[in-house]
């Protein structure tokens, strides 16, 4: 396989994925509502004592499981030159993840409008490549965002996880978040010379 020219770019990673999710949520909440009301932060739902962590009439983005992408798997390392020399990555991680987005508010009412504006959003854009969204993380190339609908076990297992008790609440999956570490496996001989044929000679 040859090496292909590394591009100065930083792996995506959890956090920044969620942060970008949100900020495009919010940025959707308010033109639709005009208000912060429901503003979504990425974080934990509740507490080691079951206390919610957010304030009042806001919406809580949690990852709440990993999933590999085994169908892109690579075992390979990934070839790069840098500074002319070719350098060994270890092979990216590519993952799938669930998200929930959670709100604890007042009034019923308020939670389902939320939502409602949440699940238009994503239903109108579940697509985000760096072409079309110019605020993407550098390094993220594409994100995906699928709706979920798990059965009322799946739930209540899922909120037992948590710890919490049930909110109004809706589950998607991001496609796809890759981590790759930076620290290279090896490296190779410089490169100095570079050869090329003109008609096969």
């Amino acid at each position: 396989m040859p090496a292909r020219r590394a591009r100065h770019r930083t792996r995506q990673v959890i956090d920044t994925a969620l942060q970008f999710l949100a900020d495009e949520a919010n940025a959707h909440l308010l033109r639709r509502t005009g208000s912060e009301l429901g503003a979504v932060t990425p974080g934990t739902v509740v507490d080691d004592a079951g206390r919610w962590t957010g304030p009042m009439d806001t919406t809580r983005l949690l990852m709440f499981q990993v999933e590999e992408e085994r169908a892109l798997r690579s075992q390979l390392p990934e070839r790069t030159l840098v500074g002319g020399r070719e350098v060994s990555l270890p092979p990216p991680l590519r993952l799938n993840l669930v998200l929930l987005f959670a709100g604890r508010f007042q009034q019923y009412g308020t939670a389902m409008r939320t939502l409602s504006h949440l699940m238009a959003f994503f239903q109108a854009r579940p697509v985000f490549s760096a072409a079309e969204s110019p605020d993407l993380p550098p390094g993220v190339e594409r994100l995906t965002m699928e709706l979920l609908s798990w059965g009322p076990e799946q739930v209540s297992q899922m909120w037992s996880a948590i710890g919490a008790r049930q909110l109004p609440s809706v589950l998607y999956r991001l496609r796809m978040v890759v981590l790759q570490d930076s620290e290279p496996q090896g490296t190779g001989l410089p490169i100095t010379v570079i050869q090329a044929s003109v008609g096969g000679r």
